[in-house]
């Protein structure tokens, strides 16, 4: 596939598989319907697939979307199918956008403290509730 469609956009649109086989770490490549891969999907009773069918299987190499594949009823074959990779390109990501309105901090090589201490009792290395030094309980 030439579109870029990740693990999570894929979820985002599908849900979780019915089944999966294989894992993402596995060494062992493996060949089906002409494409191959390490992990395989398994949908069977989707209710809003991009191709119109209640079954789908999805194929990884790793992170990488080999191919796809759907039918409508279990007495059919499998065929190739694209409409996957355009809804998830039609969707764009899933992620929200991020209002930038801050400036970004200039650069030095000047130190700049994070926040301003009131003395040794903020710099930390006591307990909560106990005077700095002292063992006594803070009331």
């Amino acid at each position: 596939m030439k579109q870029s469609v990740s693990r999570n956009q894929i979820v985002a649109l599908l849900g979780t598989p019915d089944r999966t086989a294989g894992s993402l770490n596995s060494p062992i490549e493996l060949e089906e319907n002409g494409i191959q891969f390490n992990e395989k999907w398994t949908y069977e009773h989707l209710v809003d697939d991009p191709a119109g069918v209640p079954m789908r299987v999805i194929y990884w190499h790793r992170y990488d979307l080999t191919g796809t594949m759907v039918r409508g009823r279990a007495d059919e074959d499998w065929r190739n199918d694209a409409k996957l990779a355009e809804a998830v390109a039609a969707r764009g990501s899933r992620l929200a956008q991020i209002e930038n309105r801050h400036e970004s901090s200039k650069s030095t090589n000047q130190y700049r403290p994070v926040s301003e201490t009131s003395g040794p009792g903020d710099l930390g290395g006591y307990i909560m509730g106990q005077k700095p030094g002292s063992g006594s309980v803070i009331q």
